[in-house]
């Protein structure tokens, strides 16, 4: 899902991607799954989203070398854009990953919840959490009787 819906974005904003960029987006959305299971036992969700993004980084960065330097294809090129190294990576789209990655562990919360059945756990609990659905229905079902009379 990570290698389709990162080529889809692709797309949409730049109008065109290359195959290694579903890669790339694969093996992404497999280390945000992992921190969202991090998450879920504990780590913040904003520690989560960094950590996603210096990976993302980390990443864009080594395939940067391999695919536009070393074999020239010249699949993006960041050198027009402030703080950049090297044209490979820049501070704009390492704030951009923090986001994908959050997006991408609502997306894994979602087809955990739906698709694979786990419950359903948005964030950490003692730290602005929100109980599962599960927990919800049964908090508000004593209300049920009285919203309908």
């Amino acid at each position: 899902m990570g290698a389709f819906c990162y080529g889809l974005c692709e797309l949409a904003a730049r109008g065109r991607t290359h195959i290694t960029m579903g890669l790339l987006g694969g093996i992404a959305m497999l280390f945000i799954h992992a921190l969202n299971d991090k998450r879920r036992k504990g780590m913040l969700m904003i520690l989560a989203a960094l950590a996603g993004a210096l990976f993302i980084t980390a990443l864009e960065y080594i395939a940067g070398l391999i695919l536009n330097i070393n074999l020239g294809l010249g699949i993006w090129d960041y050198s027009s854009l402030s703080f950049n190294f090297r044209g490979q990576i820049c501070v704009e789209y390492s704030i951009k990953w923090c986001f994908i990655s959050l997006i991408g562990m609502l997306f894994d919360e979602f087809l955990r919840c739906f698709v694979f059945k786990e419950q359903a756990f948005l964030i950490n609990r003692g730290r602005l959490h929100f109980p599962s659905l599960e927990r919800l229905k049964a908090a508000l079902s004593p209300l049920k009787g009285i919203i309908i009379k």
